[in-house]
């Protein structure tokens, strides 16, 4: 994997919410929190048919609101169908789950678009099931969402995913995860998972001590960042310069969320960044651009180590189902 042993990058990051922090990052100056080890890795199966490996990487889910009225009997298999066959194809999918796995009632259901109450979501425990069924077996955390329900929410949702079989990442704040980083064994790969949260206090610094953590460890790394501002169409500078230092300290692909929209790609270094992919499971259907979400379908040979990128368009159909974009 490519990495610079020794980066010195100083950038002003001016964000949503006004917060401005002024940062100097030395690669070499980074205390790993925790090395990495066997109980941050967990092996998944792996057919062996060819010996390439094939990733999903999804945007945001959330399945409160009007995906839950328009999932009857907590069937959750309906909201998939139109993708169905893309995610059997994969080994493992990978998504943003913006929001708590909880037993609560949704408060944001009928809710006024734009109260607060309109914003706080939570998921029915099916949605657990529904997930490993489709083969997304390792969801991010690192969101400004998982803790609406406060930290009981927060366990829930890590019983409901232990129970289902499905791995979690993601810097959420106040030590709540023993590890914010993921391995995963796919046949002769390992490939690594780090988030980046912009809603936590020293976000970057915990992403560029868990990139230093694993990356030796690793063959493949991936950063899924929550960052930037909503709907906005092109990421900033400054999220550009955030994307370019995880390259230069090891990542292999950068893969956004949060602005609910499909951002722009970069080539930087040989290796691709994907600002936002947008929504994959969602209920804003107020604009063509939010209703337009990207799949990247990621083929690793493990011989290589060389990376194919084919990109799928999907829409976020009106009835609650998300489907391919040329249906």
């Amino acid at each position: 994997m490519f990495f610079k042993s020794v980066v010195l990058f100083s950038l002003i990051f001016v964000f949503g919410l006004g917060i401005s922090i002024v940062l100097t990052i030395i690669n070499s100056g980074v205390v790993p929190r925790e090395a990495a080890n066997e109980s941050q890795s967990n092996k998944m199966e792996f057919s062996g048919e060819d010996e390439k490996i094939r990733l999903l990487l999804l945007g945001d889910m959330m399945f409160d609101r009007q995906i839950r009225v328009y999932t009857q009997n907590n069937d959750y298999g309906y909201i998939f169908q139109g993708v169905e066959d893309l995610l059997q194809s994969a080994d493992l999918a990978v998504g943003n789950l913006e929001g708590p796995i909880t037993n609560n009632d949704s408060v944001s259901i009928g809710s006024e678009i734009g109260s607060k109450e309109n914003y706080i979501f939570t998921f029915h425990p099916e949605v657990s099931t529904a997930l490993y069924l489709n083969k997304i077996r390792l969801v991010n955390l690192g969101n400004n969402h998982t803790l609406n329900f406060g930290e009981q929410g927060f366990l829930d949702t890590l019983s409901f995913l232990d129970k289902n079989q499905i791995n979690y990442f993601g810097n959420v704040g106040s030590g709540l995860l023993e590890s914010s980083y993921k391995i995963i064994e796919i046949g002769k790969l390992k490939i690594g998972f780090v988030n980046y949260n912009q809603f936590i206090n020293d976000s970057l610094k915990l992403a560029l001590e868990d990139l230093d953590a694993i990356r030796k460890n690793v063959d493949i790394l991936i950063i899924y960042a929550h960052w930037g501002n909503e709907y906005a169409k092109v990421a900033n500078k400054d999220i550009q310069g955030l994307a370019h230092v995880f390259i230069e300290n090891g990542a292999d692909i950068v893969v956004g969320s949060h602005p609910h929209v499909v951002q722009q790609s970069e080539n930087y270094k040989d290796r691709m960044i994907y600002y936002s992919l947008g929504n994959f499971i969602f209920d804003q259907y107020f604009s063509e651009e939010t209703k337009n979400g990207l799949v990247l379908e990621v083929e690793i040979d493990p011989n290589d180590l060389i990376l194919n990128i084919n990109e799928h368009i999907v829409y976020m159909n009106t009835d609650g189902r998300t489907v391919l974009g040329d249906n």
